[in-house]
């Protein structure tokens, strides 16, 4: 591995280039790259094949060492060569990624996984998003109360906490994540699970303010740090000073590699090329065992057949050529729960496919997440070429759906759930009962 340290240099000494230049060179190269590889998104493939995910792997390597990464605080490119790329990876291939977190009768073990793998990924979801103080501790037991649900692989933070609103790098930021961390606290000690690992810090972000979350509850066994890289290929000191506290504190950092299609990636396969350049930046500086994986579209939409494939395209990568533990999400239009819940479970099953190890978004509320765990728990194993078409079997009624379906209310937390009990609404329940109906007619091999 490269010593965190030796980035402080690179940081200091490559390289001087603007954000409009190093985006510029970064389209063009992906572009080129694509070509190179002859890298074609297929919408009759969701799972995609062992040779396009070499090709992918290998443009991968090549965009980071053309490109590097671009320190936005010093603006000068932290340039990678080839060799060195493949040095560090070959370190995790020879021992592929498996970490403990969790204590006691909540322990877990993530590790690295195989497209094929009979064993399922392991349900780590938890409510994303923004959250109400009214329902924000609610929310996040609606996850901790399923006995599968592993982990949270992330809560939702606070917009504001009474008339205080967090902002990063003052004094609120760290006053509001101390009140959810109490939350937090006091829910996992309601429902008996006190030593459940806890994930990503949401609302809280800066070097200062995460530094003063570590302590009577957070810690190495409960927390992820995140260290990722900005969208594409970019990063800042804050990055680079978590990623040392992560590795003198002993936590699993929290890698997540993503781009966007119809940004400076135009279309599903340069953003499947820059999601494996962006994850071999962050192996490089934070040399964490497991890494998610996801993309969307610039208008924010996600959960679509280019954003599957590309997601596909980008784990297999790494399933094949990196071995490290991959994560993913899986969630669709919280307003219409039955279309959601197919388009989610279509996620699912494709990433369950794909080499996927962790769900850390998965769904919108605890019972969605029980839902997208049985889809996982049943096709794992499945054949690779099965699975695609299950995957393109749910998608075709997903495009059938929209639109036509009735809303339930709307998204918000409180409107499916009676906030008192922690328990899903009827009219809420009923609905995804429907969808899970739907999706066993589809082919899912539920038991």
């Amino acid at each position: 591995m490269i010593p965190i340290i030796e980035f402080q240099e690179r940081a200091l000494r490559g390289p001087v280039m603007k954000v409009d230049e190093f985006d510029m060179e970064f389209a063009m190269k992906v572009r080129e790259l694509v070509a190179k590889y002859d890298i074609k998104y297929n919408p009759e493939e969701f799972i995609v094949d062992d040779a396009t995910a070499d090709a992918v792997y290998q443009a991968g390597v090549e965009l980071l060492a053309d490109i590097g990464l671009l320190h936005l605080d010093t603006e000068r490119v932290i340039n990678y060569t080839k060799e060195e790329i493949e040095a560090y990876v070959q370190e995790w291939r020879e021992n592929p990624a498996k970490v403990v977190l969790g204590k006691g009768k909540d322990e877990i073990t993530i590790q690295y996984r195989t497209s094929t793998d009979i064993n399922p990924p392991v349900l780590y979801s938890g409510p994303s998003g923004v959250a109400q103080e009214e329902w924000f501790a609610a929310y996040a037991q609606s996850f901790a109360q399923e006995p599968t649900v592993s982990a949270l692989g992330i809560v939702a933070g606070l917009d504001k906490l009474g008339e205080i609103r967090p902002k990063a790098g003052t004094l609120s930021e760290i006053y509001v994540g101390h009140w959810e961390q109490a939350q937090l606290k006091e829910m996992l000690r309601k429902v008996d699970r006190p030593d459940m690992h806890c994930g990503l810090l949401a609302t809280v972000s800066t070097a200062a303010g995460i530094m003063a979350m570590v302590g009577d509850f957070r810690g190495p066994k409960n927390t992820h740090i995140g260290v990722h890289v900005i969208p594409e290929q970019k990063l800042n000191w804050n990055q680079l000073v978590m990623a040392q506290f992560c590795q003198d504190q002993g936590i699993v950092p929290w890698q997540s590699s993503m781009s966007l299609i119809g940004g400076l990636c135009r279309n599903a396969a340069d953003a499947a090329v820059g999601m494996i350049a962006n994850l071999l930046g962050q192996l490089s500086y934070a040399h964490g065992p497991l890494c998610s994986i996801f993309t969307n579209h610039m208008d924010g939409k996600f959960g679509t057949p280019q954003t599957i494939w590309a997601t596909s395209a980008a784990m297999r990568a790494a399933e094949r050529n990196i071995k490290i533990a991959i994560g993913g999400c899986a969630r669709g239009r919280g307003t219409r729960p039955v279309t959601g819940l197919l388009q989610s479970t279509a996620q699912a099953i494709a990433n369950t496919a794909s080499g996927l190890e962790y769900l850390w978004i998965g769904g919108f509320t605890g019972l969605e997440a029980r839902y997208l765990g049985e889809a996982m728990d049943a096709v794992a194993g499945m054949p690779r070429n099965k699975a695609s078409a299950l995957v393109s079997t749910i998608m075709a009624q997903v495009e059938t759906k929209f639109g036509d379906e009735v809303k339930v209310k709307s998204s918000y937390f409180a409107e499916l759930y009676d906030v008192e009990t922690v328990q899903p609404k009827t009219e809420y329940a009923d609905a995804l009962k429907r969808a899970k109906e739907e999706l066993a007619r589809l082919g899912v091999p539920y038991p």
